[in-house]
């Protein structure tokens, strides 16, 4: 019997609304937030408007709906992926390569976008922060399960936390980070490992 897709369990609703919020994702990583009209979004998922409107109420409706996505993905991919070892940089380093691969994609680009243009929107209703705060949490989590062995004061172990979280944030916002090289990725990462090792030791 043939193996049966996720995208295949879905019903035809749920599969429609899935098209409309990659569509999102890929008019605003593509076209930029302001260029991503809600007409472009439901022509790129072969939609119409009036299924747009029946799926989300409006765009705030939509992007909500995207951010909602982006987030339960990222949350997702923290439970999924096995991060363990004893030696403490072994696991300071899948940590780095674990969130690094999350923040530099593209799906992480379009939530920023999203919530930096919400921020200067005082009609908008979008709502990232609930979002936001479950995903902390779950970080946290997955920080304190993983250096619990280190028997380290809690403040120190959250400045080791937060040092590596905005150092990666900050890399994956530059300008234009696809014109830094592989190597120079590597050595960065490879820099910030000493130092949230050092915290930790």
């Amino acid at each position: 019997m043939p193996a049966v897709s996720a995208a295949d369990r879905l019903s035809k609703r749920e599969q429609t609304r899935l098209r409309v919020i990659q569509a999102a994702i890929d008019c605003i990583y593509q076209e930029g937030f302001n260029a991503a009209h809600t007409n472009r979004i439901a022509e790129t998922a072969g939609v119409s408007w009036g299924v747009l409107q029946y799926h989300f109420g409006d765009k705030d409706g939509l992007l909500q709906a995207v951010l909602d996505h982006i987030f339960d993905n990222f949350s997702a991919a923290l439970e999924r992926t096995p991060v363990a070892g004893d030696d403490l940089r072994e696991r300071v380093e899948q940590v780095i390569e674990l969130i690094w691969s999350l923040v530099s994609g593209r799906e992480y680009r379009v939530s920023v976008a999203i919530l930096r243009n919400a921020g200067k929107d005082s009609s908008s209703a979008i709502d990232g922060e609930e979002k936001i705060t479950q995903w902390s949490r779950r970080t946290s989590r997955l920080w304190d399960k993983l250096f619990a062995d280190t028997g380290l004061e809690p403040g120190r172990s959250d400045v080791a936390r937060q040092l590596l979280f905005a150092a990666l944030r900050g890399m994956a916002d530059e300008i234009n980070p696809g014109s830094r090289s592989k190597k120079a990725i590597a050595e960065e990462h490879a820099a910030l490992a000493d130092a949230v090792t050092y915290l930790l030791s």
